[in-house]
């Protein structure tokens, strides 16, 4: 394999990644709007039979909505969903020019589509680069013919990341009975 198609190899699986992320990140997104919104729905119904003895909790109540709606706003103009699409078209039209660099032609040739092709979206992100090169590691059985092999650093990466994600969502779905008990608490 020449440097070029392993360049491009490589990048495809970068890509593969970033496209996974960002749909990850629309779904999860979508899952946390959806639960605050239903949490939100329910408390103001349950305030209806118990109400709020302080007007703070209403008031952060209210704010909270107001977040949501922010959020939803935010959520929406990312357009994961689209990024991820223009990623998929990228690393689908990379596909084609490893397959045309296998046995190359003209290499300079190749070389100058690989470029533009790489301008039609956005860059993968590192994390995304050590995750294909973790993953790959994993999913291969003859590691020899891997030209990139993963580092403990990667590794690390990687097993952090996994950490922070699950973390930070079970933060964020526990977060509105954090606010809830600590309202009820003080009366």
């Amino acid at each position: 394999m020449s440097d070029l198609s392993n360049k491009i190899w490589w990048t495809r699986k970068a890509k593969i990644k970033a496209e996974r992320r960002l749909l990850n990140f629309d779904y999860y997104s979508q899952i946390l709007l959806l639960w605050y919104s239903t949490f939100l729905v329910c408390y103001s119904i349950y305030t209806l039979v118990k109400p709020a003895q302080k007007i703070e909790e209403a008031a952060i109540m209210v704010s909270l909505s107001v977040l949501i709606l922010v959020l939803t706003l935010f959520i929406n103009n990312m357009n994961f969903k689209g990024r991820a699409l223009l990623i998929k078209q990228c690393y689908e039209r990379l596909s084609v020019i490893h397959t045309a660099s296998i046995s190359p032609t003209n290499l300079a040739e190749l070389d100058k589509e690989y470029q533009a092709v790489l301008g039609s979206s956005e860059n993968h992100l590192e994390k995304d680069f050590a995750k294909a090169i973790v993953d790959e590691y994993f999913n291969t059985n003859d590691k020899n013919i891997l030209t990139k092999k993963p580092t403990i650093i990667h590794f690390f990466m990687i097993a952090m990341l996994s950490l922070r994600n699950i973390a930070s969502f079970l933060f964020l779905f526990i977060f509105p009975f954090i606010i809830l008990f600590s309202l009820r608490a003080v009366e």
